[in-house]
């Protein structure tokens, strides 16, 4: 197997953001990349190959969402899948990511917003994304719900994505966010695709979702998904406890059970 550039990054603490709702700011991201060579966020390629090998054939044309500086498209390109194009909103991204790999004639690096693609209907079969979704979102404070303003946000990039695909076309979304907290997002009729749900890493797990164009929900996925933004109200009565009560509940003692005699 080939050696990738997985695990290349520069020292990634002194980029961390003071407050990290400037993850959700292209002025950090334009600082960040200016300074910085490389980062790979969650395992390199090597982590997952098998994953894509399964799902994306080398002659597909692939769509790389929020390419960043990380080595994933070039580890790719030297494994055999030449047609891909990166796209970022950052264009100190790209034009940094263009310069670095300019032997790799048959990649290309655009300027360009996930939420405003400016491709034809049907134009890839694959569209990758790798933590794009995940930085966007972390600002949210609670996994169960997702505010209004981040799920328009994913709702925009979905659409988007969902539009340039070609029919049969595959969806890849690599993420640290668990299923019950990432299928609901992606679990729309509207998108009109199946979603499928890998994980890999060792002792922390990471999850490779597929989203394959044409497909269909399952009807758990989309109770699941129905759940999620509309959970149903649930009417807590508090209880009160008397003075006596709640000494009594202070008294109580678990004690070992008594040992049989031998």
């Amino acid at each position: 197997m080939a050696d990738f550039e997985t695990s290349k990054s520069e020292s990634s603490d002194s980029f961390l953001p003071q407050d990290v709702r400037e993850y959700g700011k292209k002025e950090y991201w334009d600082r960040r990349y200016e300074e910085e060579d490389s980062f790979e966020w969650f395992k390199g390629y090597d982590s997952f190959r098998d994953l894509v090998l399964q799902n994306v054939k080398k002659t597909d044309k692939i769509l790389m969402l929020g390419c960043g500086n990380s080595p994933l498209s070039a580890d790719m390109y030297h494994d055999g899948f030449h047609h891909i194009t990166n796209i970022d909103y950052s264009s100190t991204c790209i034009d940094r990511m263009t310069h670095k790999y300019a032997d790799m004639t048959d990649m290309t690096w655009l300027e360009m917003d996930a939420r405003k693609l400016t491709f034809p209907n049907e134009s890839f079969d694959v569209v990758l994304e790798k933590g794009t979704l995940d930085a966007f979102m972390v600002t949210e404070k609670d996994p169960w719900t997702v505010s209004e303003e981040t799920a328009r946000f994913v709702e925009q990039v979905l659409q988007e994505v969902s539009r340039v695909l070609c029919p049969g076309g595959r969806f890849i979304s690599i993420s640290f966010a668990q299923p019950h907290f990432r299928i609901p997002l992606y679990a729309n009729d509207e998108y009109r695709w199946s979603v499928q749900t890998h994980k890999f890493g060792d002792c922390f797990h990471f999850f490779f979702y597929i989203m394959e164009q044409g497909g269909t929900l399952t009807q758990q996925q989309r109770e699941q998904a129905d759940r999620f933004f509309h959970p149903p109200d649930v009417d807590v009565m508090p209880v009160l406890l008397s003075d006596s009560e709640e000494d009594f509940l202070r008294r109580i003692q678990i004690s070992p059970p008594p040992t049989s005699p031998v």
